[in-house]
């Protein structure tokens, strides 16, 4: 069995969070003295504290999206990134910028050692999926500054994989030049990867090439952990594995993937990052077992630049299994959903994918896996009437079937998830895809008042 960084990847868990322990305990005084952040968010806490274990983590407060914000907002001529920048500005050689889904972008300067430290753990994450030196890979994010974009680029370099990044071109030159090219394995999200599926096998015809495509790499949303999404995608790209991955650019871009299991994520940041896992409502330590579900939190040890301490990623995951086959000893899991998708039928809370997940595998074969959320405004998250659902059809359905199939879906999500929607299904094709990531919720535009 071949390992990116075997000590680390197959020693006991247990023994990797003492560890990880230590180096935190050393590293502590240092992100207190550089980062205004935290010398606010520590004070009054021990100067040394006891970090025997990351258990002992539990006595330092939470750092939430909203203090990297305000820390971002405190910039002035010296700290361009703000109150959260830990090193003068002559030492910072890249900025990553997050996707803004949620509000202003935020900016992360990175030090030379910042970016071989990143690089070196997204290839620990390729190579975890199945990439190895000779892959030709197809990098399809087409925004070199966010998370998923230099980063990733970086990450494969450093692995030895050949990078073609061809993110950014039009749909139907990236299908010829994958093929043109060679490319073995390609890096997508969920929802692009789904829109190629569908023009991979008439862009065979155009060009006249075979394929050599056999792996995809999702990162940027969920999804790709759903049995008919996967499904889907292998069968319209003619290949082998669906690899899932996921990260955060606020932490690091990349930090979790499948192995040759293909059933959770491995944790692939172990030399840079610690992560726990709490309840989300109340902050209590879940501990890290088969069927375990909670929020992850991530603490970075080696970030020079703008290091973060227990910071609350939203990501709701469920453990999957703390063994597997493979050999690495890392818990393995899936993402549930986010608290910034979260949505509220009469309090019960939804996560769209839940409802992705839940008809993808139900009506496969007679409704896609692919569905898009209106709310009435960007804040809206509670919803007093049933919530309308707009879901692609498989195939062109008269208004009989259409309607029937609708309260299928309905009927169903009441009964399985406990919320009502208001389903409207379209054609084929109808929903939008994207390159990046591709919300499932959508704000309705206001009508137009004709003069």
């Amino acid at each position: 069995m071949a390992y990116w960084n075997e000590e680390l990847e197959t020693l006991p868990w247990q023994a990797v969070e003492r560890w990880q322990a230590a180096q935190l305990a050393a590293a502590l005084g240092r992100i207190r003295g550089t980062s205004a952040l935290y010398a606010r968010l520590h004070a009054g806490l021990p100067e040394a504290p006891r970090l025997a274990t990351l258990a002992d983590l539990q006595a330092l407060p939470f750092t939430f999206k909203d203090d990297l914000r305000a820390a971002q907002e405190a910039c002035d001529d010296a700290l361009p990134f703000g109150q959260n920048q830990a090193v003068p500005r002559e030492r910072v050689v890249q900025v990553v910028a997050s996707s803004g889904t949620t509000g202003r972008p935020l900016y992360f300067a990175m030090t030379q050692a910042d970016t071989q430290a990143c690089a070196d753990a997204i290839a620990n994450v390729w190579f975890t999926a199945g990439l190895r030196p000779g892959d030709i890979v197809a990098h399809l994010v087409g925004l070199p500054m966010v998370a998923g974009g230099l980063p990733y680029a970086d990450g494969f370099r450093r692995l030895g994989a050949t990078l073609c990044w061809l993110g950014g071109f039009p749909t139907e030159r990236i299908l010829r030049e994958m093929r043109h090219l060679r490319v073995t394995a390609m890096l997508s999200t969920t929802s692009f990867a789904l829109h190629l599926s569908e023009q991979w096998a008439a862009a065979g015809r155009e060009t006249g090439k075979p394929s050599h495509l056999n792996t995809v790499l999702g990162g940027g949303e969920p999804g790709m952990q759903q049995r008919e999404v996967r499904t889907r995608i292998t069968a319209g790209l003619g290949l082998q594995h669906v690899r899932d991955s996921m990260g955060l650019g606020d932490v690091m871009p990349s930090m979790w993937s499948e192995c040759e299991a293909e059933d959770g994520m491995h944790f692939n940041a172990q030399r840079y990052v610690a992560v726990e896992l709490i309840q989300p409502d109340s902050g209590d330590p879940v501990a890290w077992q088969e069927g375990a579900t909670g929020e992850a939190v991530y603490t970075t040890f080696a970030r020079e630049a703008m290091p973060v301490v227990r910071y609350r990623s939203r990501d709701h995951v469920q453990v999957v299994a703390m063994r597997c086959a493979c050999g690495r000893t890392s818990p393995r899991m899936r993402c549930i959903g986010r608290t910034d998708d979260m949505l509220i039928y009469k309090g019960m809370n939804l996560f769209p994918s839940a409802l992705r997940d839940l008809v993808g595998t139900q009506f496969a074969g007679r409704a896609a896996p692919l569905l898009r959320i209106w709310k009435a405004s960007a804040d809206q998250v509670r919803f007093d009437d049933p919530i309308p659902v707009e879901f692609e059809t498989e195939t062109a359905l008269d208004a009989g079937a259409a309607d029937a199939l609708s309260r299928e879906i309905e009927d169903l999500t009441r009964a399985r998830l406990q919320v009502r929607i208001a389903v409207t299904l379209v054609a084929p094709g109808a929903l939008p895809r994207s390159m990046y990531k591709q919300s499932l919720v959508a704000v309705r535009p206001e009508p137009k008042v004709l003069p």
